[in-house]
């Protein structure tokens, strides 16, 4: 057991220097010791690498020449930690605030349990931290879509570390002989569904993806999203069929595509009653089944 392992912690921005100043102030504050943190920004444009560089000269600050959203950028970071040695990869969204002992129950409960391949945090609302966000997920794979473990309880009542099928990408630690076997997170999504896919990776490779609830994270929850119109829906809507028809076995998908045509449909005839139709989610359907990956035309300024 390597006693003093080496963590770099991942932060990724694009256009949110409040929220990923607060971040890293908090990040300077914790206690344990070996660690490094990489800001990757997603070519931001609200001058956050002049403020970054001058408030946090400890800070590696890694710069995008493009948008590359969630995976894209996480994955350049991911790289420079992988070719400086690292022992483990700690991503962390930029609209997270981290408790001062959040990474020790971590690292120590992978390393004294080498079948832990992905581990992330009890993940407690921002605005009132004696509630959770999440304790992982379960995942229905014939649905595509996850169900939320402990949403809405108190703190205080969940203690117990738990096996999931997928941790919330706010917070997770991967180590490094996980992304040796089955690689960095897969771009093909843009946003939403890359840290589904990878924790499914990860558990078909043998490995556990764990919450130890002993460590706290604090989440302010999506932000930069939110301000444009349907990117949400969108990248939603085509990524959860592209996600179940790159991981589901061919008849589950075939049915799980039936069933969300004749939601689509029956949404577009509701639509057409009402004379509002929902275009932005008909074109998301239609791009998942063309398996039309990455970004798509605006929606790549989003990070």
């Amino acid at each position: 057991m390597n006693n003093n392992p080496l963590v770099f912690i991942i932060v990724l921005n694009y256009n949110g220097l409040k929220d990923t100043i607060e971040c890293i102030k908090s990040l300077e504050q914790i206690s344990y010791k070996n660690y490094k943190v990489i800001v990757v920004d997603n070519a931001s444009t609200d001058g956050s690498e002049e403020v970054l560089t001058g408030k946090f000269p400890d800070v590696i600050f890694i710069k995008t020449k493009e948008n590359l959203g969630y995976a894209g950028g996480n994955n350049i970071g991911i790289k420079h930690a992988m070719d400086n040695n690292a022992d483990y990869i700690c991503i962390i969204n930029n609209d997270v605030v981290v408790e001062q002992s959040f990474l020790e129950p971590i690292i120590s409960k992978m390393e004294s349990d080498k079948t832990i391949g992905i581990a992330g945090s009890k993940v407690c609302e921002y605005s009132d931290r004696t509630k959770i966000q999440s304790t992982g997920s379960i995942l229905h794979l014939s649905r595509g879509n996850v169900y939320q473990i402990n949403t809405g309880a108190y703190s205080s009542q969940v203690t117990e570390d738990l096996e999931v099928d997928y941790i919330s990408g706010s917070c997770l630690v991967a180590r490094r002989k996980l992304l040796e076997n089955v690689g960095l997170i897969p771009e093909v999504y843009f946003l939403f569904y890359e840290e589904n896919e990878w924790c499914l990776r990860a558990w078909r490779a043998g490995y556990k993806v764990k919450c130890i609830c002993n460590s706290e994270i604090y989440h302010k929850g999506s932000s930069t999203i939110d301000k444009i119109s349907g990117i949400k829906e969108y990248y939603m809507i085509r990524n959860n069929i592209i996600f179940v028809k790159r991981n589901a076995p061919w008849l589950t998908y075939k049915l799980f595509i039936s069933r969300r045509m004749l939601r689509m449909a029956y949404n577009s005839m509701i639509g057409v009653l009402k004379g509002k139709i929902n275009k932005n989610a008909i074109k998301a359907f239609i791009d998942g089944m063309k398996y039309k990956k990455g970004y798509e035309g605006i929606y790549k300024r989003i990070g």
